[in-house]
């Protein structure tokens, strides 16, 4: 069994969004399981950074000249420890393991990659005013790093597809684990209310989160049908246009912005609600959706990415095409129709995420994973 990983991160340790819940989640695991861990992340700020982890932390400042080079600092960070520590596996998450391969494979020290991107279609895709310079520091900085891992760690079978259908990543380098969910959320009560008006929303107010879509959408509500509802929003970004979004559909009376919160600040909010609306344009796991979902909440969602692997269609919520915002002001009409078969399928989601999501799992899943790649060198 591995006894010392060390985990880059391309930001702060403290910066909101799952991929950093899930990077301090993870090191906590593996420590509990006797792991030696450290975490690299990109900061300017150590301070903060040494706070937000028991494990052991060594912040590296950004680059001067653009972050696709914050990996020639992360690089040397890592090349002292394995100067002074007896390191199995470098796990990195995106374009700040640019600079590590060949340092690892000349130490041979396992590389591992996290692939998180939402859709790594839709990053290939991306239209720039430079679109070879684009392709080209994709492939240098973010694609080679995920070609030349000696294993990549996915959340879903969504991004295990992309990533051998687009990079052509050797499928048994691939290992497919969930994320876990934070077990404050399976900690909250679940008590029928005859009744589905209090919704949720939360994660970043970014366009491709959905944000926009859920407003539209309740717009459509509000004028469909004698509903009382009222919507709660939790996040981070600009919420000036959201309030200007809920204005601009007559529903700003209805809308309360919580800003960002804490998981126990969230799961109080999730307690009180009876149905989150959470319709993602793209995702790699969906960690929103099953914290949802953890707390008994039905969900609202698009049917895209790993969507349809966290939320079971019909039965644990509603999935609906992506854009058609129409369809997400239907699920939210029938869902308020027969509240009974709402809290029912809250109450099912929250029994299928116990049973899946969990991070002993994912870091047990982990340790194997490099074990195997540990084994392969050998062979």
């Amino acid at each position: 069994m591995s006894k010392c990983i060390v985990i880059t991160h391309q930001h702060s340790l403290s910066s909101p969004g799952g991929g950093t819940l899930s990077c301090l989640q993870i090191a906590q695991h593996l420590q509990k399981l006797g792991v030696d861990v450290f975490l690299v992340p990109v900061s300017n700020d150590p301070t903060v950074e040494l706070k937000a982890s028991s494990a052991q932390v060594m912040p590296v400042p950004p680059s001067r000249i653009h972050y696709l080079f914050n990996g020639i600092n992360v690089a040397k960070s890592v090349q002292r420890l394995i100067a002074n520590k007896n390191i199995d596996a470098v796990l990195s998450w995106d374009y700040e393991a640019a600079f590590l391969p060949k340092l690892l494979q000349a130490k041979n020290i396992v590389f591992g990659t996290i692939a998180s991107s939402p859709s790594y279609e839709t990053w290939v895709k991306r239209k720039t005013k430079l679109p070879l310079v684009k392709a080209v520091t994709d492939a240098w900085f973010r694609w080679r790093p995920l070609k030349s891992a000696d294993v990549v760690f996915v959340s879903s079978n969504f991004t295990r597809n992309e990533l051998i259908t687009l990079f052509q990543v050797a499928p048994e380098r691939i290992k497919t684990i969930h994320r876990g969910i934070d077990t404050v959320f399976g900690k909250v009560q679940r008590i029928y209310r005859g009744e589905v008006s209090q919704l949720i929303f939360y994660g970043s107010l970014a366009p491709l989160k959905g944000v926009f879509d859920v407003i539209e959408a309740l717009g459509t509500v509000a004028a469909q049908s004698q509903h009382s509802w009222t919507l709660k929003i939790a996040g981070w970004g600009n919420e000036e246009l959201v309030k200007k979004a809920a204005r601009d559909r007559g529903i700003e009376d209805k809308v309360i912005l919580l800003g960002r919160l804490d998981s126990i600040a969230l799961a109080r909010e999730l307690e009180s609600a009876d149905l989150a609306i959470l319709p993602s344009h793209a995702e790699s796991f969906g960690r929103a959706i099953a914290e949802a979902q953890a707390a008994g909440l039905p969900v609202i969602s698009y049917d895209v990415g790993s969507v349809p692997e966290i939320v079971e269609k019909d039965v644990t919520g509603w999935l609906v095409p992506l854009d058609r915002v129409d369809l997400l002001a239907g699920a939210a009409i029938a869902a308020m129709e027969d509240p009974q078969k709402t809290f029912a399928m809250g109450l099912a989601g929250r029994e299928r995420v116990a049973r899946l999501f969990s991070w002993e799992q994912t870091a047990l899943a982990i340790l194997k994973g490099i074990e195997e790649a540990k084994g392969n060198r050998y062979e």
